[in-house]
């Protein structure tokens, strides 16, 4: 199997509203990060990006609209281009780091996920938005049945789930934009099973 390949996600949501509030969760976790100091863009720009994606949106809910949907929609595209900027910079840094720990640590620094993709191997643990509002589709690797707990402190407090019977799981309940940690175990046959996972963070988007 080849080494793993790590990708830098950032789930965010459609709404211009929601894309604000996953921005100003960016700007709060690259502010002081030990990782990636200075960003580029600055993060004085970047807020002042944010604020105009507010200002506009604000601008085209007044009677009469005092901006265009077309003029907050530029807003909003010079805004995501300051968050791809920071997205493709710790790309970067996942990809120099030495080990999955460390690669998901940055990730989580500037509040984005790491999803890891193995050539020629088996199926990869994967986190997705749920079919429900507010909940997590939970893709296990390996077949059959499989234990799961999830945490939101990274392991501090586990909270056990009921188990899946086919490696694949909806989560529900969950708290738009805040991040839940996820692990799981296969059960194997003769009251067995596999090691759990290490836990990986999500937070559902819609």
């Amino acid at each position: 199997m080849s080494a793993p390949k790590y990708e830098l996600v950032v789930h965010e949501p459609k709404d211009v509203p929601g894309k604000v509030i996953k921005a100003r969760s960016i700007k709060l976790a690259l502010t002081g990060n030990i990782y990636y100091s200075p960003p580029f863009p600055t993060l004085a720009n970047f807020d002042l990006h944010i604020t105009d994606v507010t200002n506009f949106e604000a601008g085209t809910k007044t009677t009469p609209p005092t901006k265009t949907v077309t003029e907050r929609d530029g807003a909003v595209d010079i805004m995501d281009r300051d968050i791809e900027a920071y997205r493709i910079a710790g790309q970067i840094l996942v990809n120099a780091a030495p080990n999955h720990t460390l690669a998901n640590q940055i990730a989580e620094s500037f509040d984005m996920e790491l999803k890891t993709h193995t050539s020629q191997g088996p199926r990869q643990d994967e986190l997705l938005d749920g079919p429900e509002p507010h909940s997590v589709l939970y893709r296990m690797k390996g077949t059959g049945p499989h234990q799961i707990q999830t945490s939101p402190d990274h392991g501090t407090t586990i909270v056990a789930v009921d188990p899946s019977s086919k490696g694949e799981k909806v989560i529900k309940g969950l708290t738009l934009l805040v991040n839940m940690w996820y692990r799981n175990r296969q059960i194997l046959p003769h009251d067995l099973f596999g090691d759990w996972t290490d836990w990986k963070p999500f937070a559902p988007t819609k």
